[in-house]
């Protein structure tokens, strides 16, 4: 279906948007802020809902690598984001997996936006670092530095076949995400909170999507969202800074790195397309 763009750096025209559309705002905290525009735009494009993006930042974020007044001229602040009616939220990873949650500028700003997101029970993803934070703010988990970063395309050999958002997957290494981190969740080892469970894992990275039954949160541990040559350029720029990087696995497919198998891509789709009707299913409900 179609994507409508109420803000953001891609927005190039006035769209007319149809009544009977979701609204979805991204909170986006990725430096490559129109790259990840982009991705999401394409992601959801194959929903079978007509979805409207509005894109929001944390008004107490110092800036480092983009433009402060780009961002702020084309995106809204959290707080007005949290005044509007969102159908569902999108929480994107950012670059500071490394510093202690409560070291981030803008950490107090987004626990306030977690907790508003939970105490109204609004459909919700949270990728990456974003996934990591909002355990660690709702239930105190842990998360562990990685002795090398973790990178690459993951299949999963678990999953709960139950959950509605793995429809249209089996067993068998169908479900893929690529992984960019350099740390891992710590499960408690008393065991999960009733309401939460683990939709799919890997040996390799551990726990790739977990749901909260009772808060319509979803926590993803990688990037679905990435794109066929995005781990490419990651490792490129971290090989080009004198990092010791291994290449990520499971993605080039010869020694010499010039192709990669893109083999994600179906797996993204249909796991965005089933959350986006989950959120369709929950609006409906609402509004009886």
């Amino acid at each position: 279906m179609t994507v409508y763009l109420r803000n953001g750096l891609s927005k190039k025209a006035h769209d007319e948007v149809p009544i009977q559309t979701l609204e979805i705002g991204i909170i986006n905290l990725m430096p490559n802020r129109q790259e990840t525009e982009e991705q999401f735009i394409s992601l959801l494009s194959q929903s079978e809902q007509n979805v409207a993006l509005s894109f929001f930042y944390p008004e107490t974020h110092q800036f480092r690598y983009s433009s402060a007044a780009v961002v702020k001229s084309h995106y809204e602040t959290l707080s007005n984001g949290l005044k509007q009616r969102m159908d569902g939220w999108i929480v994107t990873g950012a670059p500071v997996e490394k510093l202690p949650f409560e070291m981030v500028d803008y950490w107090h700003e987004l626990q306030a936006v977690f907790t508003s997101f939970s105490e109204q029970k609004v459909p919700v993803i949270y990728e990456c670092w974003a996934a990591q934070a909002a355990l660690y703010q709702q239930y105190g988990f842990q998360k562990a530095l990685r002795a090398r970063k973790l990178s690459g395309v993951f299949a999963a050999d678990t999953i709960l076949s139950k959950s509605h958002l793995i429809y249209g997957f089996g067993a068998g290494g169908l479900f893929r995400m690529p992984q960019s981190r350099h740390t891992d969740l710590v499960l408690p080892q008393s065991g999960l909170p009733s309401e939460l469970e683990v939709i799919a894992s890997a040996p390799e990275v551990g726990p790739m999507v977990l749901a909260d039954s009772l808060t319509n949160a979803v926590f993803v541990t990688g990037h679905p969202e990435y794109t066929q040559y995005t781990l490419d350029r990651e490792y490129q720029r971290d090989y080009q800074r004198g990092l010791v990087v291994d290449p990520p696995h499971n993605y080039y497919l010869n020694d010499s790195k010039e192709q990669v198998n893109y083999s994600w891509l179906t797996t993204s789709r249909q796991f965005y397309r089933n959350w986006v009707g989950q959120v369709m299913q929950k609006k409906v409900v609402k509004n009886l």
